[in-house]
């Protein structure tokens, strides 16, 4: 989608140079992955080739049950049109529900609905209706980030720079952004969706190294960069000069912090606890980005264990999202999918949350959290695959994120590799899909914008180190 958007932005501004003919090979390369979102993008761009059908709501979002659902449907119908697939249709601009439980006002929703509303008006041939306020907006935005590309976030970047295109095309700002954007290009010829996951990756991978007790030098290294990343409010976000925090990459870098050595690292833990309390919903539960939209699973699973290590000024909020998550979880031991397509995603890290509660939480909660273990015990043993893996839902070929995951979720139930038959097969396959060079090439996994793939291959490495580490008899989740 992103090149899509890229390649369109260079043929508007007459761009002639070696990346236009990079994209339409990438674009032109076949891929067994495509969705007939990305195909009806690529015959469009490529051959000028309507489609015919609904590729947004009968595919791409017929299983997304989400509070973003109806702006995911206009961005994604809007880079149909931008790519040349459909018409532009006056539809495309029809309200989205606004106040929690409908949407989140987190920047770069701002940024694309601004944009949208541009690209539509332009499209529709009624520009007049865009207000100069809110071109001066979109402007604004545009010339804030600190990053070469706004908030690293590609997508909202591209379809920035394609709507000031339409009404400012000299303007600096898109020059600007276009050789930031240039700058990511893989070598593939492709542009990735997002730019810099290294504040992420660096806290998973810390995370995983800990818990493997290998490289403490490497570590301390590590850990000196994740509190150099922690922004003023005292979270982090996934990449390097950003603005937003979110409680995703809070928590991983807590949990770090925390496990490599809790004593040193006490002052950001204790302002990343604080901004995670500040997060916290009425509900119990803990949402991604903003207070006061609805609360996920991951996040509020991945917050309670990491305020776990916080200490027992927080059994409050623990016990909030130990209290939510129960209530969360479904009748077959699933919970919902959020930023993951695996189910063994937020059963891991509802389970790591459950299993972090201090003594006097998990004994007032102990039949219930039992009864939840059971759930998940059960789902995850009739989901393991005659390989001994788990795949994306249950039925689904093994992949090696969702065989991690379940090994995790599994490992934080106290299920350990030398003592549980599913637990060890699972270990043997896991181990049975490393390469030589010792790393683990797994299926793109993680998903952003939602519903859409990425892939962020270091992933593999992490979790399934992580996935190695916590399976080891002498890991005890309590103790950590």
């Amino acid at each position: 989608m992103e090149s899509t958007l890229l390649l369109v932005l260079l043929r508007r501004r007459g761009d002639r140079s070696p990346e236009v003919q990079r994209l339409v090979d990438f674009l032109a390369a076949p891929r067994a992955q495509d969705t007939a979102f990305d195909a009806a993008l690529r015959q469009a761009v490529l051959h000028g080739r309507t489609v015919s059908g609904d590729v947004v709501g009968d595919e791409l979002l017929a299983d997304f049950d989400h509070f973003s659902v109806a702006r995911k449907r206009q961005l994604f119908d809007v880079c149909l049109a931008v790519a040349g697939a459909v018409r532009f249709e006056p539809s495309m601009l029809r309200p989205v529900p606004a106040g929690p439980g409908a949407d989140n006002t987190v920047g770069w929703v701002e940024m694309i609905m601004l944009s949208v509303r541009v690209l539509v008006a332009h499209g529709l041939g009624t520009a007049f209706e865009v207000t100069d306020l809110e071109r001066d907006r979109l402007l604004r935005l545009l010339g804030a980030s600190r990053a070469p590309v706004w908030e690293h976030h590609v997508t909202a970047h591209l379809l920035a720079l394609l709507a000031v295109q339409q009404f400012a095309p000299d303007h600096e700002s898109v020059e600007r952004g276009v050789e930031g954007v240039l700058a990511f290009l893989n070598l593939d010829g492709g542009v990735p969706s997002i730019s810099d996951l290294d504040v992420f990756s660096t806290a998973v991978a810390g995370l995983a190294l800990a818990r493997a007790r290998v490289a403490p030098a490497l570590l301390e290294r590590l850990c000196d960069y994740l509190t150099g990343q922690q922004l003023s409010e005292g979270g982090w976000s996934f990449g390097e000069d950003m603005g937003q925090c979110d409680v995703d990459d809070t928590s991983y870098a807590m949990a770090c912090l925390a496990t490599v050595d809790p004593v040193r690292h006490r002052g950001a833990l204790e302002r990343a606890a604080d901004y995670l309390r500040g997060m916290a919903g009425r509900d119990g539960g803990f949402p991604t980005y903003v207070q006061g939209d609805p609360s996920e699973v991951g996040m509020t699973g991945g917050a309670a264990g990491a305020l776990a290590f916080a200490g027992p000024e927080h059994a409050d909020l623990l016990e909030g999202a130990a209290r939510w998550l129960l209530d969360a979880q479904r009748a077959d031991g699933t919970f919902e999918r959020s930023w993951s397509l695996s189910e063994a995603n937020t059963i891991w890290r509802a389970m790591w949350a459950l299993h972090s509660l201090p003594a006097p939480s998990r004994t007032a909660l102990a039949r219930r959290i039992a009864d939840a273990d059971a759930a998940a015990r059960r789902f995850l043993t009739r989901a393991q695959n005659r390989d001994g893996g788990w795949g994306f839902r249950s039925g689904d070929p093994s992949d090696i994120a969702s065989t991690c995951y379940s090994l995790l979720a599994l490992s934080a139930m106290g299920y350990r590799v030398d003592a549980d038959e599913v637990a060890r097969a699972g270990v043997e396959h896991l181990l049975s899909c490393q390469g030589p060079d010792g790393s683990f090439l797994a299926a793109p996994d993680q998903v952003a914008p939602r519903p859409l793939l990425f892939d962020a291959p270091v992933f593999g490495d992490i979790w399934a180190l992580l996935a190695l580490a916590s399976c080891d008899s002498n890991w005890n989740w309590q103790a950590a």
